[in-house]
Parts: structure tokens; sequence; C-alpha cells
């Protein structure tokens, strides 16, 4: 074997192997075909869409972009009515980042959907008057 075909299969061994650590689950900020990206656009008072479904076990990229004025979203991470509070419904890559609002960035969170149920978003900065109408629904079916 050359020294070209040594150099090509050990290009080749390295891109599997770092192709295989971008796939892994801890490695959630990456979409990929198993991810559901979700845009969510963020105005004074409301949310585009108001109401969201996914299929339990889908990994959830919740992309939330502001229109006027710096708005982020918080999701209830226990489904509604739910007496069980041992066992989030609603798994967090980086669960700081649920409700943190940074201003002229978009909020992204990354979560896995593992329990079905009805979980609340409302917006996470205070905008106004309107401010408590502001919320939406992520269903799990």
């Amino acid at each position: 074997m050359g020294i070209t075909n040594r150099f090509f299969v050990l290009v080749l061994v390295g891109g599997v192997s770092i192709a295989t650590w971008m796939a892994r689950p801890g490695n959630a900020s990456q979409a990929d075909a198993n991810t559901k990206v979700i845009e969510l656009s963020a105005k004074k008072y409301e949310f585009t869409p108001t109401e969201i479904r996914v299929p339990k076990g889908t990994h959830v990229q919740f992309k939330v972009h502001s229109v006027d004025e710096p708005h982020g979203a918080k999701l209830d991470v226990y489904p509604e009515g739910a007496k069980d509070k041992s066992t989030p419904g609603l798994v967090f890559d980086h669960p700081d980042e649920n409700g943190k609002v940074t201003k002229g960035t978009d909020q992204v969170l990354d979560f896995l959907a593992r329990a079905p149920g009805t979980y609340d978003f409302k917006c996470a900065k205070f905008c106004g008057f309107g401010h408590d109408r502001m919320k939406g629904k992520l269903i799990v079916e």
C-alpha cells in the first residue's frame, strides 16, 4: 500500500470516528434525522404557533425567535396534572437554558419528549401588561 493509500485509509477511519462521535445522544445540539426542529416566533404577547404536537420519544430542538424585543420560552418539565414529580417528562440537554433569555440571540432548547402529556410553555421575560397571556402548549402524543 502506497503512502497516498495509507493516508486515505487513515482519513477515512478518522472521519468515521468523528461521524460516530457526533451521532451520539450526548451531542444533542447537533440536529440530525431523529430531531424534530420546531421554529417558534415570539412577539409581544404571543407565540406562533401556540400549540405544537410531537410523538413520544422525539428529540426536539425548540428554536425561539424574538420579532420585536427579547422573549424566550420556559417549558414545564412535568405534564399538566402530573402527581408524580420524581421523573420529568421533558428531559433537557442543558436544563439551565430552559427560560434563559439573551438579548440579540435566538433561544435554542434541546430536549427529549419522554412522557406523553400536555406541557405548558410561557414567555420567560416580562414584556408588558399582556405578558401573562403569552403562552402555548406542547403536546406529546
